[in-house]
């Protein structure tokens, strides 16, 4: 049995890969720091080492140092997970037998591709073309699947809920599960389950749980569970958000509510898209770290053709003097687009001329990593559900509150996955 050595000083990320790569036959050893990993490097010896670059008690040139010195375990084989690769990051660590850099957020089918690769054994993914997205808007945490259920990425929805649950301090949240557009195969039932297991557990009660879907094969094998069914499950937006919510619960989460539900309903998701994974996890030594503090000036794009928008998102980071450089237009942001400009890009998918699609397949195409946060109107899900094709990081709905920005960005900007 091959054995992997995860470092990371996060509880919730070594959670989640000893979980997920035990599944696939692989020991884990956990190193909760620089320190203990160095420590259990040269006690257990293991086949490969999986480290984030940013470490406390010892970094991760040091420990890679070090273990360069020891004869026993200078050819253990090191991947390494940082936020902000650069070039200095990636000659620094030329000399020490590191194989890979994965950027963070990371991409699950990408780590197991690199872990098969390193150790030379094959790993059996799921290849099922799958969109999953959970974000929090106001009181609702909001849980989409697109296109079709896939084991591995259901696998890290607790771990994002957790993350989500944590930073905006939720104690008991109110679900609302949207497979409006999605093909159920009999083969997916445990999958279902374990969708709706994961859920179940931050939940206080199935009452606080609705599904919205217009597939009948999933309402008939939710109805035949002898678990799961107690939990509602509607064909209208109004209905599960009155259920969560209570009357005139729409009606305070969005300004547009002509056709919501079946916008929703009506979502076309380009089958022979490539799929993405939108789960982030939160790096809980550095959580509210250099974020609140100060020490670093996150450059923040926002692209949007209405000026209340640009306002708003420039004022609320005002606070903590960040520049923000506003756009009318997709044209006007790609004029002088240098990816090295910004940290972070809020963008609008309805602009005239130049349109946010136009921006996310130059993106795309350019191999740009700056992550995306798009803006857009509940009614507009269609657009949002396409958009998730070109690998965003999230959206928001609108109309914006300055602490769902402030949120969302801590979020995103802290993220693991």
């Amino acid at each position: 049995m091959k054995k992997i050595l995860v470092i990371d000083d996060s509880s919730l990320f070594r959670t989640f890969m000893k979980t997920q790569l035990e599944e696939y036959g692989f020991e884990v050893i956990e190193g909760i720091n620089g320190l203990d990993g160095l420590t259990k490097m040269r006690n257990q010896l293991p086949d490969l080492i999986i480290m984030e670059y940013y470490l406390s008690r010892k970094g991760a040139l040091e420990l890679l140092k070090a273990k360069k010195m020891n004869p026993n375990t200078k050819g253990i084989p090191v991947v390494i997970a940082c936020n902000d690769i650069n070039r200095e990051k990636i000659v620094s660590v030329a000399n020490y037998n590191v194989k890979k850099f994965l950027a963070k957020p990371i991409k699950i089918d990408l780590l197991l591709q690199t872990v098969s690769e390193t150790l030379n054994v094959k790993i059996a993914v799921d290849d099922t073309p799958c969109s999953l997205d959970a974000h929090l808007n106001d009181k609702i945490l909001f849980i989409e699947i697109a296109k079709g259920f896939n084991r591995e990425k259901i696998s890290l929805l607790k771990y994002k809920i957790a993350e989500l649950l944590k930073l905006h301090k939720i104690a008991s949240p109110r679900i609302l599960i949207l497979l409006t557009d999605i093909t159920y195969r009999d083969e997916d039932q445990s999958k279902l389950e374990t969708l709706l297991q994961s859920i179940s557990e931050t939940v206080t009660s199935h009452d606080n749980i609705k599904i919205l879907t217009v597939s009948e094969k999933i309402r008939e094998v939710l109805s035949g569970n002898l678990y799961y069914r107690d939990i509602e499950v509607v064909k209208s937006l109004e209905k599960a958000i009155d259920g969560l919510l209570g009357k005139r619960g729409l009606e305070e989460m969005t300004a547009e509510k002509s056709n919501v539900h079946e916008s929703l309903l009506s979502s076309a998701v380009d089958d022979n898209a490539n799929s993405t994974v939108h789960l982030n996890f939160q790096d809980e030594s550095r959580l509210g770290g250099d974020f609140a503090s100060g020490e670093k000036k996150y450059r923040i794009a926002a692209v949007d053709d209405d000026i209340i928008v640009q306002a708003l998102i420039r004022k609320t980071f005002d606070g903590y003097d960040w520049p923000v450089t506003t756009f009318g237009d997709g044209r006007d942001f790609l004029k002088d687009f240098h990816a090295d400009d910004f940290d972070l890009i809020f963008l609008d998918l309805m602009m005239p001329d130049v349109n946010g699609f136009a921006v996310l397949k130059f993106l795309k195409e350019n191999d740009v990593e700056i992550p995306v946060i798009v803006l857009s109107a509940l009614s507009r899900k269609e657009s949002v559900m396409k958009a998730l094709d070109f690998g965003i990081k999230s959206y928001m709905i609108k109309p914006l509150k300055p602490e769902g920005l402030i949120a969302k960005t801590k979020e995103i900007l802290t993220a693991m996955f």
